[in-house]
C-alpha cells in the first residue's frame, strides 16, 4: 500500500522516484550532456571558489527546470542545438537564487548540507550568488540566438523583484491573495516559464507556441511555490532536506495563512494577529498546525495548486502525440506529490 501524504497524495520517495524517472526517461540523456556543460562553467581556476562551486553544484535537486527546457524541445521537434547549454544556464541561474534566499531565510541546511551561508557566512554567500549570475549572462551574451539573453535577463529581473516585495510584505496580515500570487510568481514562477518557453523557441516553435509554453511552466511553477509554502509549515525537515519554518519566522504569508486568516473565527483570528508580530517567538509551525487543520488551509492551498496545474495541462493538450508531451501532461501531478 501506498503512503500518503498531503490531502492524501502519495508520499513515499520510492514512489515519488520512480515517477519522476519515467517522466524524465525521453530526455534523460539531454539532460545528462547538461550536466557535463553545467560543471564544467561550474570551474574555477581558484581553489576557494572551486570549493563553493562545488558545493552549490550538490545543492541541486530534480533538475525540473532543465527537464522543462528539454521536454518543451522535444515536444516541438528536439532539433535545438543550444538547448544543452542553455538548460545549464537556466540551472545556474536557479542555484544563484538558492545562495541568496538562504541568506534572506536565514536558512542552515539545504539538501541535508549546509547553506553556503552557514558554513562560510553571508559575505562568501552573497558573492558565490553574484558570481553564478554573473557567469550565466557572461555566457547568455556569447550565445548565437540573442533570445535567451533576452528572456532570461528579463527574467532575473523579476525574480529579484519578486523578493523584495516578499521582504517588503513581512508581517503585512493583510496581505491578500492576488499580492501573495504576484509575489510568487515573480519570485518562482518566471523562471519555470522561462524553461518551457526557450526550449520551445530554440526548437523552432512559434512565438505564439513559445507563448504556451511559457505559461505552462509559469502555471507549474505556481503551483510548485504553493506546494512549498504548505511543506514549510507541516513537512518534516528529515523529508524535505532543508530548514523549514522560516516563512512563519520571517513572517512571510503564504497562501494557507492567508486562509486561515480569512477564515479563522475572531478569538482565534485575533490569537494569531498577537502572535504574528516581528519579535513574537510564539507562532510555531507545531502551534499553528491545529488552526490550519480547522480552517482546512492547507487542503484549500493544494486545490488551488490542482487548478492551476489543470490550466498549466490545458495550455499543451493541443501539442502533437509524443513521449515529450505525456511527460508534458503529466509532470504536474509529480508537483503535487513531491517533498523536496
Amino acid at each position: 500500500m501506498s503512503s500518503r501524504g498531503m490531502d492524501g497524495l502519495p508520499a513515499s520517495s520510492e514512489e515519488r522516484a520512480a515517477t519522476l524517472a519515467r517522466l524524465i526517461a525521453p530526455v534523460l540523456p539531454d539532460l545528462e550532456r547538461s550536466e557535463q556543460v553545467l560543471l564544467k562553467l561550474l570551474s574555477s581556476q581558484y581553489a576557494y571558489i572551486q570549493t563553493l562551486m562545488q558545493h552549490i553544484e550538490r545543492f541541486r535537486g530534480k533538475r525540473l527546470r532543465p527537464a522543462l527546457l528539454h521536454l518543451s524541445a522535444q515536444a516541438f521537434g528536439g532539433e535545438a542545438p543550444l538547448s544543452y547549454e542553455v538548460a545549464a544556464l537556466v540551472e545556474m541561474l536557479h542555484l544563484a537564487t538558492l545562495c541568496h534566499d538562504d541568506i534572506l531565510d536565514e536558512s542552515a541546511t539545504r539538501r541535508r548540507m549546509p547553506t553556503v551561508n552557514a558554513a562560510w557566512g553571508n559575505k562568501t554567500a552573497v558573492m558565490t550568488g553574484d558570481i553564478l549570475f554573473s557567469l550565466a549572462f557572461e555566457h547568455l551574451g556569447r550565445l548565437a540566438d540573442p533570445r535567451p539573453y533576452r528572456i532570461l535577463s528579463r527574467i532575473s529581473r523579476l525574480i529579484c523583484e519578486g523578493e523584495l516585495l516578499q521582504i517588503a510584505s513581512r508581517f503585512e496580515v493583510e496581505l491578500d491573495e492576488g499580492r501573495y500570487f504576484d509575489l510568487i510568481e515573480k519570485k518562482t514562477a518566471v523562471l519555470f516559464g522561462a524553461a518551457a518557453e526557450l526550449g520551445a523557441l530554440l526548437a523552432g516553435a512559434s512565438e505564439a507556441d513559445g507563448r504556451k509554453l511559457y505559461e505552462y511552466g509559469r502555471r507549474l511553477g505556481l503551483a510548485f511555490q504553493i506546494v512549498d509554502d504548505c511543506l514549510d509549515l507541516i513537512g518534516v525537515e528529515s523529508t524535505v532536506g532543508k530548514s523549514l519554518g522560516s516563512d512563519l519566522k520571517n513572517g512571510e504569508l503564504t497562501l494557507p495563512l492567508i486562509h486561515l486568516l480569512a477564515n479563522a473565527g475572531a478569538p482565534q483570528k485575533q490569537e494569531l494577529l498577537a502572535l504574528l508580530k516581528p519579535g513574537q517567538e510564539g507562532l510555531t509551525r507545531e502551534r499553528l498546525r491545529p488552526y490550519l487543520d480547522r480552517t482546512g488551509s492547507v487542503n484549500y492551498a493544494i486545490t488551488v495548486a490542482r487548478n492551476e496545474l489543470q490550466r498549466a495541462r490545458d495550455e499543451v493538450t493541443a501539442l502533437p502525440a509524443s513521449q515529450a508531451k505525456t511527460a508534458l501532461l503529466e509532470l504536474p501531478e509529480y508537483v503535487l506529490v513531491r517533498t523536496s
